[in-house]
């Protein structure tokens, strides 16, 4: 068993809840048959913080191909202009009661097993109890069933699609701080893609009414062929033992 290195130890440190979400019944139709095993879609993701620094990635998100009856997804981030960091790639095996075709974006709450490498370090496997902890550092603050309204046709990458406007909330504990807040959203789904989404725009605000910044996500590319960009050895890690005990 391997320890955790100090990095994920802070990142386990937040713990996140978001408002209940719904399935996504009041979407007009499912946009999640093209979300095959092997599929893979690319986005640039902007952050423009309220002090108008910006910050830019490119996210991946993969459907790996199948391990029996489980469904892996796969996300890799590799930071580009004004970000700092290395590349990251988090892998994860959702539980037989998520289905892919019914919401390929609410996959969160079914994650059972998670591996997370930053490019040039090892492999970590998450046991089963800290699996919450960790995906909270990294899960969207979108409720992506909560008070979804139609808006309309849309156009993204030279795909039409369809635009719905999200409201929700969400809630983040730290250890010296606690984060709540809303979250209003655009979002322009089409089944022309994995995943469904080709465009998404996020504004956040605490529950102090302050602005908290902009999340813009941009379809790049899309296609077959993923294949997971793990590499080595996995190894497990175990819940590191804190100074106040437990």
């Amino acid at each position: 068993m391997k320890r955790i290195p100090v990095l994920s130890a802070v990142l386990l440190l937040a713990v996140g809840s978001s408002a209940p979400a719904a399935d996504l019944a009041t979407f007009q139709k499912a946009y999640f048959n093209a979300t095959r095993p092997g599929t893979w879609v690319k986005y640039e993701q902007t952050s423009t913080d309220p002090k108008g620094k910006v910050q830019k990635s490119e996210v991946t998100m993969s459907r790996l191909e199948g391990d029996g009856a489980s469904v892996w997804f796969e996300m890799r981030m590799v930071p580009k202009e004004g970000t700092k960091g290395k590349p990251t790639t988090l892998k994860y095996r959702l539980n037989t009661d998520f289905k892919v075709e019914k919401n390929a974006l609410d996959y969160m709450k079914y994650v059972e097993k998670m591996i997370m490498q930053e490019d040039g370090k090892e492999a970590m496997e998450y046991p089963a109890d800290m699996i919450g902890q960790v995906t909270a550092a990294f899960a969207s603050k979108v409720d992506y069933g909560a008070a979804i309204t139609s808006l309309g046709p849309c156009e993204a990458n030279g795909k039409i699609g369809e635009k719905y406007g999200l409201k929700g909330s969400f809630d983040i504990n730290l250890v010296i701080m606690r984060m709540k807040g809303t979250t209003e959203s655009e979002i322009c789904m089409s089944d022309s893609v994995p995943f469904g989404r080709l465009y998404e725009k996020t504004v956040t605000t605490s529950d102090k009414d302050k602005p908290m910044g902009t999340i813009e996500s941009r379809l790049i590319d899309s296609g077959s062929g993923a294949t997971s960009a793990i590499k080595g050895p996995v190894k497990a890690v175990e819940m590191p033992k804190m100074p106040w005990g437990g």
